[in-house]
């Protein structure tokens, strides 16, 4: 039970910006004494665990039997936040708690979303899967995202052509309507969750597809690394992001064509986010040498007149 405890304590505390002293001195404690419950030497008496309870607005049975990180991630419930009534108003390093930016900037997907998908012309022919999705009334397919990725669906790599792409906004969260994607495996990717899309004019090389990994947690946005960003009104973009969520729930996406102008677009807008890992190209990259291509010519040149010589 310790170990239930000690994690969830110490996932709450972090996810809210609370230091252990700042932490401790609201439910009344020694700082020692928190960090004795955070490494699982110590349980919390039934009055320091339903003071915890209150501070973060859930309950001790909760604290006790859940892991709230995993329920977090996999099944998408809001983080637990401090009760306004508790937190210190003359606190010279107040908290900055990130579950208030999740619940102001984001609200997480409903059991039965609704959707409505933007205007979008492909430019191929239209397939079933490119019609706007209406989920079965069957309960089985009644399911956040983020329960989609089990065991069974992680074998295969799901697949999303780009005339796909505005019936996979609205059907990208449903298990009957990923099952009609093509599907495919990859031996050389690691454990993980994975979905490939095929790259639009964004993408550097032309006819290619963009795998990318799931990202669970927009927190953990790596600065400056390439994502495959779905959003609920642009489309499916491939970008360069910067992290804003904590400071003002938005999300910078830049891009490395010059053609193509900088954008910040609110975490609400956000449908899924995967970082790009591997591209799979129909033509191969140019080849790169540190010689002028004066100075090759003219080797080139040199090596021709030498095998000249050499022929008469």
């Amino acid at each position: 039970m310790s170990e239930v405890i000690a994690n969830n304590i110490k996932y709450l505390r972090r996810m809210n910006g609370l230091t252990q002293e700042q932490f401790a001195r609201k439910i009344g404690i020694k700082r020692s004494l928190l960090g004795a419950y955070e490494e699982g030497r110590a349980n919390p008496n039934l009055e320091n665990l339903t003071n915890i309870a209150k501070i973060f607005g859930t309950t001790v049975d909760n604290l006790i039997k859940n892991d709230i990180r995993n329920l977090r991630e996999k099944q998408g419930i809001p983080i637990p936040q401090p009760a306004p009534q508790l937190m210190e108003p003359n606190d010279p390093n107040p908290p900055k708690p990130v579950a208030s930016i999740i619940d102001k900037y984001y609200q997480p997907q409903a059991e039965n979303p609704i959707l409505t998908p933007p205007s979008f012309t492909p430019t191929h022919k239209t397939e079933s899967v490119n019609t706007p999705y209406t989920p079965p009334s069957n309960d089985l397919f009644q399911k956040p995202q983020s329960s989609l990725f089990q065991k069974s669906l992680n074998e295969e790599v799901f697949w999303v052509a780009q005339k796909d792409v505005a019936g996979y906004l609205t059907g990208y969260a449903y298990k009957d309507y990923l099952e009609k994607l093509p599907q495919f495996s990859l031996p050389t990717l690691p454990s993980g969750k994975y979905r490939a899309f095929e790259a639009g004019s964004d993408f550097p090389v032309a006819g290619a597809t963009v795998i990318g990994e799931f990202t669970p947690n927009w927190y953990d946005i790596r600065d400056g690394q390439h994502y495959i960003i779905v959003l609920h009104k642009q489309g499916i973009l491939y970008r360069r992001i910067y992290n804003h969520v904590k400071i003002k729930g938005t999300i910078l996406l830049l891009s490395d064509s010059a053609t193509i102008p900088t954008i910040e677009v609110p975490v609400k807008d956000v449908l899924e986010l995967w970082e790009a890992r591997q591209y799979i190209g129909l033509s191969m990259p140019e080849p790169k040498t540190s010689l002028p291509l004066e100075r090759l010519m003219a080797l080139v040149a040199e090596l021709q007149r030498e095998i000249e010589s050499l022929q008469k």
